[in-house]
């Protein structure tokens, strides 16, 4: 049953057209993940859908049933009834008492105690817990309505959504399936434009050398010898000057067929990130990090006792709980390394990310605050940076002029690319969209030395954790390593794949033997095949 529909929605801002939408259609059941980089106008659009945000021009949006809307964090009040109030663990304080999770909790439980068919949540996992993150996952999934969801939690979106609706240039592009199947459609498509891109080239280089051909000959037809008599010239020259017209025509009709071609431009491919072993400071130390029974208190409340455990050079340590439990806490007392039972060891050089932002020059570009403090080369650099989305010219922005969101990931680039050995990062997801997470996630995998971070992140932590310290308050916890290894992106089998698929590319670039081209490309379809399969699997 069709619930809401949309169609020539349109929204421009100054210049920039920041949504334009031929036709978008909600059916009950629906549950529809919506991504994008952030400033693309994920935002704009479910305010257009929610009824909050008229379209420009003719522009309109119906729906067949109420809707339910969750705003991004802001003053919002109304009342709820005592049970809601107590599922969702809502406080009696006021708006501006509560804390952001508090807040978030609160706009969840006003629109789930309503009985409407369409539920719109824009970043609804905001400032929440795992738990609570894991309570409005079950929520959702069953929710009787259509659902709209914005939201850069990968988990949370792979296991809720059967649909994405990706947000780019204004566009929005629909896929079938939840976030996983949209990356590896879109993995599909960059690989056949890679395919196509290669397959111009090569037709480019054919015309090119065919046309380059005509034009010598033509070039190498001989004027008449001296020895010819008059008539025996003019001869000549007739046939010469034929046979040279016909050569510059077909040339000229070779280059015609050049400008004719359909171009393929190459696609944007994300270089590998691989430290330099060389410039990193390793540690030799048999044990980084160790706790003996920590406390963790805040003034008079006693939030964990007797923390126990050890890490060793490059583990990677995720700190979980629920808010409140004294996860951040406990990583300024790792940071002052001067609490009782807390022992760093000696070549240890910490590097700290945190949600302040001071420790940025604001009149200085992105490229200029991370190099200051690294080891690394420009060119490494640049290669994080264009991971987290600032490509080529961007890196000399001032950062001054960048949103929140972007100076969160300057900050993480400077922390991460820094010459500490061990890494303290704090939520280092908060603020970045789902690209930029995994993004992180590639970089920490890549990351040669120890590293330390609370987050509510469960893709951030299946995929990067090696160890786990989970805190809850009055519970006597120790550091456990993950039964389940962290997933890598690329294990040998895959990379195998990869550099056999370049290489393919690359012989068929160049071959202009019909056979060898049949061949290869018969290759390159059985690699991919494999490749989608080795993916399939892991």
């Amino acid at each position: 049953m069709l619930l809401l529909e949309a169609k020539q929605l349109e929204k421009t801002y100054g210049d920039r057209q920041v949504i334009q939408a031929e036709e978008l259609f909600v059916y009950e059941g629906d549950r529809i993940g919506v991504v994008g980089k952030n400033g693309e106008g994920k935002s704009t659009l479910l305010k257009m859908l929610a009824g909050v945000l008229a379209s420009d021009g003719s522009g309109f949006v119906k729906a067949y049933g109420d809707i339910a809307y969750i705003p991004q964090l802001e003053d919002r009040d109304a009342s709820l009834d005592g049970r809601v109030k107590k599922q969702w663990n809502v406080s009696q304080a006021s708006n501006e008492r509560m804390s952001g999770g508090e807040q978030t909790r609160k706009k969840i439980a006003q629109a789930l105690s309503t009985s409407a068919k369409i539920l719109i949540a824009d970043e609804p996992t905001s400032h929440l817990d795992l738990k609570g993150i894991e309570k409005l996952e079950a929520e959702l999934i069953h929710f009787p309505g259509a659902l709209i969801l914005i939201s850069h939690d990968r988990e949370l979106l792979n296991r809720v959504c059967t649909s994405v609706w990706e947000v780019e240039s204004g566009e929005v592009n629909q896929y079938d399936g939840n976030v996983d199947a949209y990356l590896q459609q879109k993995e599909h498509e960059r690989e056949r434009q890679q395919f196509e891109y290669v397959q111009f080239q090569k037709e480019k280089k054919r015309l090119e050398e065919a046309a380059r051909k005509q034009s010598e000959t033509s070039k190498s037809l001989r004027k008449a010898p001296k020895r010819m008599g008059n008539s025996e010239a003019r001869l000549h020259k007739r046939s010469v000057g034929q046979k040279k017209a016909k050569l510059d025509n077909r040339a000229k009709a070779i280059r015609s067929r050049i400008e004719q071609l359909d171009v393929k431009e190459k696609p944007k491919e994300a270089k590998p990130i691989q430290f330099d072993v060389q410039t990193f400071q390793a540690m030799h130390s048999k044990t980084v990090l160790s706790f003996e029974n920590v406390t963790i208190q805040v003034g008079e409340s006693l939030l964990v006792s007797r923390i126990s455990g050890s890490i060793q050079p490059g583990d990677k340590l995720a700190i979980t709980g629920p808010n409140g439990a004294g996860k951040t806490t406990l990583l300024h007392l790792i940071e002052k390394a001067n609490a009782p039972g807390i022992k760093l060891a000696r070549p240890a050089v910490l590097a700290t990310f945190h949600q302040r932002l001071e420790q940025l020059d604001e009149e200085r570009s992105i490229l200029e605050n991370v190099s200051d403090s690294s080891a690394y080369e420009e060119t490494f650099v640049r290669t994080v940076l264009a991971r987290l989305l600032f490509r080529e010219e961007e890196v000399h922005k001032k950062v001054g002029v960048l949103s929140g969101g972007e100076r969160m990931k300057v900050a993480l680039a400077n922390v991460l690319l820094s010459q500490a050995n061990v890494l303290l990062l704090d939520e280092p997801t908060n603020y970045l969209d789902l690209q930029s997470r995994q993004a992180l996630v590639d970089v920490l995998q890549a990351y040669p030395g120890t590293v330390v971070f609370v987050t509510h992140d469960r893709h951030l932590l299946q995929s990067v954790a090696t160890h786990v310290l989970p805190l809850e308050k009055g519970v006597i916890t120790e550091v456990g390593r993950r039964t389940t290894a962290p997933v890598m992106k690329k294990d040998e089998e895959l990379l195998t794949i990869e550099i056999e698929l370049t290489e393919t590319i690359s012989k068929l670039s160049i071959t202009t033997d019909e056979a060898e081209k049949d061949a290869l490309e018969k290759r390159y379809e059985q690699l991919l095949e494999k490749k989608r399969s080795l993916a399939k699997r892991s």
